[in-house]
């Protein structure tokens, strides 16, 4: 019995022990190093999508409020007016048109109230007039 401690004390002093034991915590050591940066750098992805998931959510709150305002009469009726040249009964189309450009590279604008089969065109104090005093 006492050669069986003498083996035991003998084992726990010997450099063979220490070195194998340094050689584990050191395996070991690079693990736990390893999963600390692992974790950090999930945690840092993680954080990322979050944020980018905020965004998405507020880019897709947007486009519903834009898609509710694109099934408004409102809109519709924007619409007609601007792509299909739709009018409400009772008004009167004003037509602006570019003319020539004159000598001086000056282009300027003449207007023209659209009747029932006629163009007549306006003058700019026939305008003004018109404006002030309702004159249709």
């Amino acid at each position: 019995m006492v050669r069986n401690s003498n083996i035991g004390k003998q084992l726990f002093n010997s450099k063979s022990l220490l070195f194998v034991s340094l050689l584990i915590l050191v395996f070991f050591s690079f693990n736990l190093i390893n999963e600390v940066i692992n974790r950090r750098e999930l945690q840092s992805d993680i954080k990322a999508l979050d944020e980018e998931i905020s965004k998405l959510e507020n880019k897709n709150q947007e486009l519903s409020s834009l898609i509710g305002y694109f099934e408004t009469l409102d809109f519709v009726e924007k619409e007609a007016r601007t792509k299909l040249n739709l009018r409400k009964p009772g008004e009167k189309i004003i037509v602006i048109t570019e003319d020539e450009l004159t000598e001086d590279n000056e282009s300027f604008f003449d207007s023209a109230v659209l009747t029932s089969a006629n163009i007549i065109h306006l003058t700019n104090p026939q305008k003004w007039w018109n404006y002030f005093f309702n004159i249709n």
